[in-house]
């Protein structure tokens, strides 16, 4: 920037000087072809102005703006103001006054009401689905055999001969025995290892079970009593074992 100025300045100087130059050199044409002389006015004296450079402020940095830090308000506790509820007082209750009961009229007593003089008559009892009923009355122990046998009674209890009692298992066909009238004597307890009747299925032990009924008459499959199922087992030992039946059949 300063030399520029500089030179600036120097051209200014010299164009300056060139034109009093051109100006001088006019005059003296002109006092050659007048013929009478004139006086010449006096040059001024031409100032050669130095220009001072002047120094051009270096910018300087500006400040970045600082960040201002906010303060944060404290929280302030706000006082919890407590309110005393008043307790009221307890009132006085006011005593009940007696209050006069109805004077009870009299009530005619109720007449006592007849009592049937017919008693009521028993109902009806149905009549059983067979002629005959049966159940199991005893079971035993047996390694020799494998057997179902036992009584056919009268309805009094007594001994009834000439029965048929069908006996089979599962997968076969069975066999039919006839109750006889054996005589055990008057007031006989019959137990449960006698019978009128027996149904010997094998001479070993066996493990099925069997159906048993009463028929009338051999061959049949008709059942006139309900059948009664006895389960055998191959164990014989005593207390354990079951391989003989006793089954009892009772005329309704």
């Amino acid at each position: 920037m300063d030399g520029m100025r500089n030179r600036v300045v120097i051209l200014f100087v010299a164009a300056i000087m060139i034109a009093a130059m051109l100006a001088c050199g006019s005059g003296g044409l002109l006092s050659r072809t007048e013929p009478t002389a004139t006086p010449t006015k006096t040059p001024k004296p031409t100032f050669t102005v130095t220009l001072t450079p002047t120094n051009t402020p270096v910018p300087t940095n500006t400040p970045l703006p600082t960040d201002t830090a906010t303060p944060t308000p404290l929280p302030t506790n706000t006082p919890i103001v407590y309110t005393a509820t008043p307790t009221p007082l307890p009132t006085d209750t006011p005593v009940p006054t007696n209050t006069p009961r109805p004077t009870a009229r009299p009530t005619n007593r109720p007449r006592p009401t007849a009592t049937p003089t017919k008693k009521p008559q028993p109902a009806n009892t149905p009549k059983p689905q067979f002629a005959w009923t049966g159940q199991v009355s005893n079971t035993t122990d047996n390694c020799g055999l494998t057997r179902v046998f036992g009584f056919t009674l009268d309805q009094q209890g007594g001994l009834a001969g000439d029965i048929w009692v069908h006996y089979w298992g599962d997968g076969w066909d069975g066999a039919w025995a006839k109750s006889q009238w054996t005589d055990f004597g008057a007031g006989t307890s019959w137990k449960g290892d006698e019978g009128n009747w027996d149904g010997t299925i094998d001479n070993k032990v066996r493990a099925n079970t069997w159906h048993i009924c009463v028929v009338p008459e051999q061959g049949s499959w008709s059942c006139i009593s309900n059948t009664v199922d006895a389960t055998t087992t191959f164990e014989c030992a005593p207390g354990v074992g079951i391989n003989v039946v006793h089954i009892t059949f009772r005329k309704n």
